[in-house]
């Protein structure tokens, strides 16, 4: 296993150990034994993080220390003034050993005389006299005039999330402010002004980037648990379930972890509830007694997608078609749906494809939050499925929040925010409209998009195609081309969510203030593409 990435994390645990030790033993020579217990778990978990680390002489040593002290605690021995002592010089060693591992140092430093010593002491026998100088290429060696003569601090800080929250609003508080400046800048003839608003944009964009790198974790701390869950509720369901789990090193911002908490143990329960099926089922049906749920995650530009798949019942999406007409949806606009979006009917509030309602799922409430909190994100979630072959669900998500690299495009009278990761290029186009393009080999179908959205079209002598790719993944790939009136400037854009009523509108998914004071939102494509698939298809 890589234990690399925990490295930092361990430091700054055992640091913290390592003090506590240092001041459990300074009451404890002063005949405090209510510290004991506490130097005893101190001891105990650097012994547990060292093995888990593979760090073996601090493992050995920190234990015996650890059996040391059992002796103590459970009065077997009195903590006499040389018991002390020795404790004193084997935490010294321990310091050195964590400085070696900090340093990224061999840890070959001979440890042989402190458990010698230490063993003496747990069997009631008289320690052997400590070297009065030991060799720096065998042994550990002590800071001149004890462990306490050198004072130093741990590099690594423990800091609350909410200081990293704060510090990403101030940046987007920067970039607005940026915004004016380069704009300001672009009607000024001062070479000055515009080199120190390029240094400024340099220094926020970096000071950005930091600030996002510290804020990233690992998906696999928000999935170490999903086992136990997929265990628990297998068992109270009856059936047998395994769990894979893959692409978990891919970070993401720690805000959208906290919120994919929830949803995905929604999805995961759905999946063992109502997709896998009992094992006489399965056995009947030429399947495994035990069904698989995958979860899977990859990068994708600075995108990252997350599928959840079973090999379950699937689900019927015309069955889902008939329970949304049952519910009032309008029969012709449920026919008119593609197999995708029909399946995407699952997330409409009290809609369920299951039959058989549990405890905590198959009452149609869940889904259509799992599917808000996804676009609360900036994300798209999408379903697929096929009877008796099992469903996946595939989350796609921004990797990082706020603050997002934008195209400036104008559609009718208005003006959008157009996703930079989302444009595969832009072409400028004079002439008569065109309802296609050629690009890349392809015959690309082209949208208008103040029409699809709403808004009358301006009538320009020359207008810009934006291409977009639909679906990335595909084995097969295809664009579309959204007609726009104008595009201005690329955008570093602090993005705020939008919050009721706003929220409900449709093809946009944020708001940005531009630096004159202007609102301007934020595009949805996932929302744009889906409808002007429709659109270029029919």
């Amino acid at each position: 296993m890589d234990t690399s990435k925990y490295k930092a994390l361990y430091l700054q645990e055992t640091n913290s150990h390592l003090s506590g030790i240092e001041a459990g033993l300074l009451e404890l020579e002063k005949g405090s034994l209510a510290e004991v217990d506490n130097l005893f778990r101190h001891y105990h978990s650097i012994k547990g993080m060292s093995a888990s680390m593979g760090y073996e002489p601090l493992k050995v040593l920190s234990h015996a220390e650890e059996d040391l002290l059992e002796k103590i605690r459970s009065k077997s021995l009195s903590p006499a003034p040389e018991m002390i002592t020795t404790l004193f010089e084997c935490l010294d060693a321990l310091k050195a050993l964590v400085g070696r591992v900090e340093a990224d140092e061999p840890l070959d430093l001979d440890i042989s005389a402190f458990l010698t010593r230490l063993k003496a002491l747990s069997e009631g026998k008289p320690s052997p006299a400590p070297q009065p100088v030991f060799d720096p290429t065998v042994a550990v060696q002590p800071a001149a005039g004890g462990g306490g003569a050198e004072l130093k601090i741990s590099n690594v800080m423990k800091v609350e999330g909410r200081v990293f929250d704060e510090l990403l609003t101030t940046v987007g508080d920067l970039f607005m402010a940026l915004s004016s400046f380069k704009e300001l800048s672009q009607h000024s003839r001062s070479i000055e002004l515009k080199d120190g608003v390029h240094l400024l944009g340099k220094s926020i964009n970096t000071l950005h980037q930091n600030i996002l790198s510290a804020r990233m974790l690992p998906i696999r701390d928000l999935t170490e648990s999903l086992p136990r869950i997929v265990r628990d509720i297998a068992n109270k369901a009856g059936k047998e379930v395994s769990l894979r789990v893959e692409g978990t090193e891919i970070s993401l911002d720690r805000s959208i972890l906290e919120d994919l908490g929830s949803p995905l143990v929604h999805i995961i329960r759905n999946a063992v509830d109502h997709g896998i099926e009992t094992p006489v089922v399965r056995e009947s049906e030429g399947k495994p007694r035990a069904g698989t749920i995958t979860f899977r995650a990859h990068a994708r530009k600075d995108r990252a997608v997350i599928e959840i798949s079973d090999d379950g019942r699937g689900i019927d999406s015309e069955k889902i078609r008939m329970k949304a007409v049952e519910k009032g949806a309008d029969p012709r606009k449920i026919a008119a749906m593609a197999r995708k979006e029909a399946l995407l009917l699952v997330c409409l509030p009290g809609l369920t494809s299951a039959e058989t309602v549990t405890e905590t799922s198959g009452r149609g409430v869940g889904m259509d939050i799992v599917k808000a909190v996804v676009e609360g994100l900036g994300g798209a979630l999408e379903i697929e499925s096929e009877p008796g072959k099992g469903t996946k669900i595939r989350m796609e998500l921004p990797r990082t929040t706020s603050i997002a690299k934008t195209l400036l495009v104008t559609a009718g009278s208005e003006q959008f925010l157009f996703p930079i990761t989302k444009i595969e290029k832009v072409i400028e186009r004079g002439g008569a409209a065109l309802s296609t393009i050629e690009y890349a080999g392809h015959e690309v179908p082209i949208v208008d998009l103040a029409s699809l959205i709403g808004l009358p079209s301006e009538a320009r002598p020359s207008s810009t195609i934006v291409i977009v790719e639909l679906e990335p993944e595909a084995e097969h790939k295809g664009f579309i081309g959204f007609k726009v009136d104008d595009f201005g400037v690329e955008l570093d854009a602090y993005i705020k969510p939008l919050l009721p009523p706003m929220s409900r509108l449709w093809g946009v998914s944020g708001i940005t203030i531009m630096g004159d004071g202007r609102p301007v939102f934020l595009l949805d494509i996932p929302q744009i593409l889906s409808r002007a698939s429709s659109r270029s298809s029919s």
